[in-house]
């Protein structure tokens, strides 16, 4: 069936082929709107743009791979973008956006949840369609004794791209522990999985030198060094830089005074070397800011041992490969009936989990 696209105002509505006005959807940006009474339309809404906001990594480049990717491929492109929030997922989200419109390509911005919206969806022409917080729009029915019902599985045969009409579908998605199943790990669905890590501390240091120019050097060293024991994100780094553009501000007092969850704990992959080459590892919620004289505590275990590890944040070592070293000589170390272990790891490492190095690169 052919849709007729009819305009008043500011308010797109979807005809069948019995009315003519325009022949194609207009150029712009436009939020589905519902009522229960006159059903699915389409309102125009001001285009999202990056504007002069500063861009960093590979996102250029990453929003070019898709459309170059998009022209290539003979069906819809699924697009999933991940992380924590401000991580950088909305502005990745406005650059695809400006990047389509550059193209031609109309925008759809998806905002709430009504039943039939997938084949609305379906019914329009070539766009690029935005789910921005999918999983807090779309329920996945994790407590159906609540009465939760799954809605994302109403999306599966749209995502999979079998549409007449090619589109780009870009999803965000802040805990994929709260997506369907059945579109995580399936790349005929959403192609691409962008995993938005926190940045580490070449990029704290980039952004504070761009963004906070009065800043002291040794500030943003001093920033940059505890990005390696927290996880900051670029709400954090915005704020920091504010702080920071006075260069009478000192970072070890900002950080005490700013809205940030710098005392609470972050995951960190840890990791405990023997002399013979074996090894245990695993990811702990530690605490590292340097408040009090309290040890940090945490447990390693294998099939063959078991070691509890002690530490003071005051002994840490940062490495130059990025890693956070304990010297030995200021671990407390107990085995699994609390005696110290004949056996000592030579070396102890901790790596905050999450941060871009390691996490960005994805396709």
């Amino acid at each position: 069936m052919t849709s007729t696209y009819v305009e008043t105002g500011s308010r797109i509505r979807v005809y069948d082929s019995s009315v003519k006005t325009h022949a194609s959807l207009p150029l712009g940006t436009y939020r589905v709107d519902f009522d229960a009474k006159e059903g699915f339309s389409l309102l125009r809404v001001d285009d999202l743009s990056v504007g002069r906001e500063q861009i960093y990594g590979h996102r250029e480049r990453k929003v070019r791979k898709i459309f170059s990717s998009y022209e290539r491929i003979e069906r819809s492109l699924g697009v999933m973008l991940s992380g924590d929030k401000g991580q950088g997922k909305s502005l990745f989200l406005r650059m695809v956006a400006e990047e389509a419109l550059d193209r031609g390509i109309p925008v759809i911005l998806v905002t709430e949840d009504a039943d039939g919206i997938a084949e609305f969806l379906d019914s329009l022409e070539e766009c690029v369609v935005v789910f921005d917080e999918f999983e807090k729009v779309f329920s996945n029915g994790r407590h159906p004794h609540r009465g939760d019902q799954n809605r994302q599985n109403q999306f599966l045969s749209l995502f999979d791209g079998m549409s007449a009409v090619k589109r780009i579908y870009c999803v965000t998605v802040n805990d994929v522990q709260d997506a369907s199943p059945y579109i995580l790990n399936r790349p005929g669905r959403f192609h691409y999985h962008l995993r938005f890590g926190y940045p580490g501390p070449d990029e704290v240091r980039e952004y504070l030198t761009d963004q906070a120019p009065a800043a002291l050097a040794s500030e943003v060293e001093s920033a940059a060094l505890f990005s390696r024991r927290v996880n900051l994100n670029y709400d954090h780094l915005r704020a920091i830089a504010f702080e920071l553009n006075d260069p009478t501000a000192l970072f070890s007092e900002v950080v005490e005074d700013l809205n940030i969850k710098a005392l609470e704990p972050s995951l960190y992959r840890v990791e405990a070397k023997f002399a013979d080459g074996s090894g245990l590892a695993d990811e702990s919620a530690l605490n590292l800011f340097e408040r009090g004289h309290d040890p940090r505590t945490l447990e390693l275990r294998s099939t063959q041992r078991t070691l509890a590890l002690s530490f003071l944040p005051r002994d840490l070592v940062f490495e130059d490969d990025g890693s956070i070293g304990v010297p030995i000589h200021k671990l407390h170390v107990l085995d699994e009936f609390d005696e110290v272990p004949d056996e000592l790891p030579v070396s102890v490492s901790l790596n905050l989990v999450g941060h871009s190095s390691y996490a960005y690169e994805t396709f």
